[in-house]
Formats: C-alpha cells, structure tokens, sequence
C-alpha cells in the first residue's frame, strides 16, 4: 500500500505545483521581469518554496525506481532548503509588515500577519517530525507530505481569488476545508488499515489551529504577539 501511495503522492504535488503556479501567474508571474512592487524577499521565498514542491514531487518516484542514494541525497538537501523556506517566510512577513504599516493602522497590520508567522512553526514542526522519524517510513511520508499540504493553500487561495473572483471569507473557508479536508480523509484511510493516527492528526490539529489563529487576528492576545514580534525582530 505504501508503495502505491508514494506514487499517488508524487502526482498530488504535480497537480500542487499546478495550482501554484496558476495561483499566482497573474499575481505574480506575469509581472516579469521588473516585478513592481515586489521585493527581493518574494524572490527569494517563491525560489525556495518551488524548490521543495519539486523536491516533494521527485522523492517518492525515486523511492519507487529504486534510486535510494539519490533519494538520501535530496534528502540531506532538504535540511538546507527547510530552513530557507523558514527564513524567508519570515523576510515576506517583514516585508508585508513594512508595507502594511504606511498605508493601513497598526491593528489590521499586526492581523495580516497571522498570514506568514504560524506557517513558520508549522513547517518547522512538521519537517522536524518528518526528519527525527526518517527510519519510521510511513511516519517520514506522512509528515513532510502535510508540508505540501499546506503550501496548496496559498496559491490555492490566489488562485480562488483572482481567477474566480471569490470573496475572501469564502476563500478562507475553502483553503481550510481543503487542507483539513485531505487531512481528515488520510486520517480516516489509515485508521480503517490500522496504521497509526498520529501523523494525519498532527496535519489535522495544525488546520485547526490556524483556522483558530486566523479567525481571531483582531483578538488581544494576537495583537500582542505580533507587536512583539514585529518590534522584537523586525
């Protein structure tokens, strides 16, 4: 089973990689090559966060052709990669901060940036699950597989917003079933063949976590954090 599922996986980042590249194609892309109004930190995020949907599409067909040092290679690579993928989620947080400030009041700055901050620990939760259960297969799969989950959900977003004219609320509501959703689905796949329900639990205790964050980006307790992240780092 887990073979075949590497191969399924495989064509899910293809089809996340799609959806990416159409979510921000107009946003984007098609402002090549002056970019206007984008800096070097959207650059450097948006080469990194290819980087490791390619690498997320490549790894489980070299599983499955047997390519096992190549595999471990990209492997290793990966512990270069997660981290600037960390790095420069924080770069795109302190640009939109910076940009935010001038024109919009402080409260709404600080709720924007439950966009970009909890995906930072997130991912780091994730990749690290993912890399101390390196030797545990389905564990490994499983955990860095819901890193590529949740990088669906902001070109799915743009992609919702500026193709189909959707309105944010429903946007939101939508990136969240979604992710939750495929979480949920996994979840209940394993559990029915007796695997271990922590991996997909984790993915799905993650959505909501954020769906709670992102709901209550006006409240005190955000608005305090932010602040102080904002004046501690930026």
């Amino acid at each position: 089973m887990e073979k075949s599922l590497q191969t399924r996986i495989g064509y899910f980042f293809i089809g996340v990689l799609i959806v990416t590249v159409l979510g921000f194609y107009k946003t984007y892309l098609v402002k090549f090559p002056d970019f206007a109004g984008f800096t070097s930190a959207h650059h450097f995020h948006g080469a990194v966060a290819l980087t490791w949907i390619l690498m997320l599409i490549v790894q489980p067909f070299l599983i499955r052709a047997g390519k096992y040092n190549i595999h471990r290679m990209v492997g290793k690579f990966s512990y270069l990669v997660m981290p600037l993928f960390v790095i420069s989620l924080f770069f795109v947080v302190k640009a939109g901060y910076e940009r935010n400030i001038k024109t919009l009041t402080e409260e709404n700055t600080l709720a924007a940036m439950t966009n970009g901050i909890p995906e930072m620990f997130f991912m780091t939760l994730l990749f690290g699950l993912g890399m101390y259960y390196k030797n545990k297969i389905a564990f490994h799969l499983r955990f860095l597989s819901s890193t590529g989950i949740i990088i669906l959900g902001p070109g799915l977003g743009r992609f919702l917003g500026v193709n189909l004219q959707l309105p944010l609320p429903i946007i939101i509501l939508l990136m969240i079933s979604l992710t939750a959703g495929i979480a949920l689905v996994w979840l209940i796949m394993d559990i029915r063949q007796k695997k271990s329900a922590f991996p997909m639990a984790t993915l799905l205790i993650i959505c909501f976590v954020a769906a709670f964050i992102g709901s209550h980006n006006h409240s005190a307790w955000w608005q305090s954090f932010a602040g102080w992240f904002a004046k501690t780092l930026f």
